[in-house]
């Protein structure tokens, strides 16, 4: 993302996003694919999308369509290029990442090409020093909840399956409803997360 942060105006045109150079709204799954890269100085696997040999990493997901514009448009104006998906939960909003680099190699990759994931809203953490394990609240429900905390976003607990091939069907089905998902290894188990863009940390 671009280091030059300028004031937001107090106004944008959201309109004009849809016209805007470096904003792309994509309507189709043919004219992207997903996939996971990295960027220099970090180690972790991002969940992005290919757009003509360029990458966008995931930034958000946004219920509503104008909301979603309206951040896009900040984004833009502040130096960043972004592109917008959409899901049955809303729109993705996704960052270019000019110097990333696609993950061609590892097990995770090939079980995510594999598995020809259609939104690239889940990722599998190899390694416990990728997140931080806590406990949070939400919106509605009373009893704290059993979270990880990942990429300074709370994924709460959902459920434990016998091995990887059952929590990428799970993080598939979540995601084809809009909803981001991590899955974190556990011998041969693994454990299923998915994200509360509400929580709170408890």
């Amino acid at each position: 993302m671009s280091s030059q942060i300028r004031p937001v105006p107090s106004t944008v045109n959201v309109e004009a996003m849809h016209q805007h150079p470096r904003c792309k709204i994509l309507e189709s799954r043919n004219q992207f694919r997903s996939c996971h890269i990295q960027v220099p100085d970090s180690d972790e696997k991002m969940a992005a999308i290919a757009l003509d040999d360029r990458f966008y990493s995931f930034f958000r997901l946004v219920p509503d369509r104008t909301k979603a514009l309206q951040i896009a448009a900040k984004l833009v104006y502040r130096g960043d290029e972004v592109a917008i998906t959409q899901t049955v939960k809303g729109d993705v909003i996704w960052i270019f990442e000019p110097e990333a680099s696609v993950v061609e190699s590892g097990s995770t990759q090939k079980v995510a090409l594999k598995k020809e994931s259609e939104s690239g809203l889940w990722r599998i953490l190899e390694s416990e020093r990728e997140y931080q394990t806590c406990q949070v609240r939400v919106p509605d429900v009373a009893k704290p909840l059993a979270a990880i905390y990942v990429d300074r976003q709370y994924y709460g607990f959902m459920r434990v399956v016998r091995n990887q091939e059952q929590a990428i069907d799970l993080a598939e089905r979540l995601a084809r409803k809009g909803n981001p998902a991590v899955i974190t290894l556990n011998g041969r188990s693994c454990a299923v997360w998915v994200l509360e863009p509400d929580a709170t940390l408890k």
